[in-house]
């Protein structure tokens, strides 16, 4: 070989090795591997309903990527208007073209690259995340775009996912020195490359249509009017992951002030409705930050000798299983989401808009002091008959508030047998019950028997201040335990619902220190507030079945409570109040 040749074959070596700076957006991202064996197993199921389909496929924005690109690809489009949705491509594509669509992604090599791959999966992830809390949003503000809206956001991190899979360690290393913002910085001072800017080209050459793209960009502009919200719904939710991840989320609590920046304050929604969407948002975000680090722990890929044909026979494992859990947690949204959003701002707490008032005045005195615990004081036994109306002498009520026969719809099935067979048992219970003493009574027994180690009545006093546990049941409660409310957005001070399955630390929200609680106020016979609380010990998680039973059994109560005689059990005994519990 001569000195030329040498040096053209170097040259054309480095040239080579240059091409891929020049064509990022030629790349083929490798998909999720449990996500598309669990997509492909769906696929393949004639009996499998295409939304069970599409949220499985909204689980990884690839697939998603490639449903659109080959739904509107021109042989099925035929000119008829652009596919903005998952459950729509599929309709179009066939089952067939599906199945081929997705076995086809089990080619693309994976990566190899440890440090690559882990930036790559947390992109993705994250991507992910931002289209269920879109979704959240647009069933709030614009139902109609709520399956637009999650494709757009699930797409959302595609240009950061294109940089890390480009530039590889190149990138590993620029984001062990940086934070987002500024590795972003230096890729487009340094490379030329625009994170954002290329992430909608990459879309655009994968054949995604604009009416999805533009909510992407900053500048972008929709062509019809209706669909204009979708750019700030998806900014809002990427805004919202951001500050879950950053550990920085109960900024964006309810009754905070948001930055004048911030996409969250273009949105205009109701105190009503942001504080469902931001516990919804709670729930959902804390799970998948469970099931990503178990994911993490266990290696994200399948075995390499994985064989689509055969999706149909597999045995999910353990490790699997989270991916769907997590598919079957996002298709539940549709039905929850309805009862999420089911009131009307006519139907606000005015309370709510009265501490929210106080908290922009001031904002952060309101959310310094920690909820605490503290025995009965002595000095509070002579006006426990005024604060809580807990008068032992006084007459049971004999007669229901209301004489309406109440009609109680078959509760829903849940996920397990064991949880559907304990909702109608408490359904049996309310039916069968003579007094609501006795039914709430019986009713904390049953929780703690079932899926909570603890359960207890709390009743707040009139001023909000503070509030009294009268019945309970599990270890480390007892009657007569008192809890000074010293935040007056907290949950029992404003009596609303705050259900947490997941945290790493302890929420000021939760009454009795655990990391992961259920709350919720009930329609009681009471002159002040009356609330249900169960968890499942204090660094225990609340399963989702778990949650779900809690929020069935509260909604199934309040409609059965004012039919039923009587008032709440008030368990403590002669001279209690005012002493210290036992």
């Amino acid at each position: 070989m001569t000195e030329n040749d040498t040096k053209t074959e170097t040259t054309e070596k480095k040239d080579e090795a240059d091409s891929k700076p020049n064509d990022p957006l030629a790349v083929a991202f490798p998909p999720d591997p449990p996500v598309l064996a669990e997509a492909r197993r769906l696929a393949g199921d004639k009996n499998v309903r295409v939304e069970s389909l599409a949220t499985a496929c909204l689980q990884d924005p690839v697939i998603i990527i490639e449903l659109l690109k080959a739904s509107n690809a021109l042989y099925f489009s035929g000119g008829r208007s652009a596919i903005t949705s998952p459950k729509t491509a599929i309709v179009r594509l066939g089952s067939d073209i599906v199945v081929e669509t997705l076995d086809s992604l089990f080619e693309r090599p994976t990566i190899t690259e440890e440090g690559v791959r882990e930036y790559f999966e947390n992109f993705r992830s994250r991507s992910k995340r931002i289209g269920i809390v879109s979704r959240l949003l647009a069933e709030a503000l614009s139902r109609t775009l709520s399956e637009d809206t999650q494709a757009a956001g699930c797409l959302f991190s595609v240009g950061d996912m294109l940089a890390v899979y480009h530039f590889s360690n190149t990138y590993v290393k620029l984001a062990s020195q940086h934070q987002r913002s500024g590795v972003n910085y230096r890729l487009a001072q340094n490379h030329r490359f625009d994170v954002e800017r290329m992430g909608a080209q990459y879309l655009r050459r994968n054949g995604i249509p604009e009416a999805l793209v533009f909510a992407l960009e900053r500048d972008g502009r929709p062509k019809t009017p209706d669909r204009s919200i979708m750019k700030p719904i998806c900014f809002a939710a990427s805004e919202l992951v951001d500050a879950f991840d950053a550990n920085k989320w109960e900024r964006f609590a309810p009754g905070k002030t948001f930055s004048p920046k911030s996409a969250i304050r273009t949105l205009q929604m109701t105190d009503s409705q942001y504080l469902k969407v931001y516990e919804r948002a709670s729930e959902y975000l804390f799970s998948a930050k469970m099931i990503e680090e178990r994911r993490r722990a266990n290696g994200y890929d399948m075995p390499l000798d994985f064989d689509p044909s055969m999706a149909d026979e597999i045995e999910i494992t353990d490790e699997e299983s989270d991916i769907t859990i997590q598919s079957e947690e996002s298709a539940s949204l549709d039905a929850e989401i309805q009862n999420l959003m089911a009131e009307s701002a006519q139907d606000e707490d005015e309370s709510l808009d009265e501490a929210a008032e106080k908290t922009e005045k001031q904002p952060e005195k309101l959310f310094e002091p920690e909820t605490k615990i503290k025995e009965v004081p002595e000095q509070l036994g002579s006006s426990a008959i005024e604060q809580f109306a807990l008068d032992n002498k006084k007459e049971k009520k004999s007669s229901p508030r209301s004489s309406k026969p109440v009609s109680i719809v078959a509760p829903p099935k849940l996920r397990s047998k064991k949880s559907s067979a304990f909702v109608d048992g408490v359904t049996s219970l309310m039916d069968n019950a003579s007094s609501s003493e006795e039914l709430l009574a019986e009713l904390l027994e049953r929780l703690t028997d079932g899926p909570f180690e603890k359960a207890a009545l709390i009743v707040v006093s009139q001023d909000r201040k503070y509030a009294i546990v009268v019945a309970a049941r599990g270890p480390k409660i007892g009657n007569g335990q008192r809890i000074d409310l010293n935040d007056p957005l907290s949950p029992l001070a404003q009596c609303f619902s705050k259900v947490q399955s997941f945290a790493s630390r302890v929420n000021e929200a939760s009454p009795f220190g655990s990391k992961s609680f259920a709350l919720a106020p009930i329609d009681a016979d009471h002159e002040t507030p009356v609330a249900l609380y169960a968890d499942c010990g204090n660094s225990g998680a609340l399963t989702f079945d778990a949650r779900r039973v809690f929020r069935t059994v509260v909604e199934i109560l309040n409609s059965r409570l004012p039919s039923i005689p009587g008032g709440i059990p008030v368990e403590l005994e002669e001279g209690q109040i005012g002493q210290s519990p036992s």
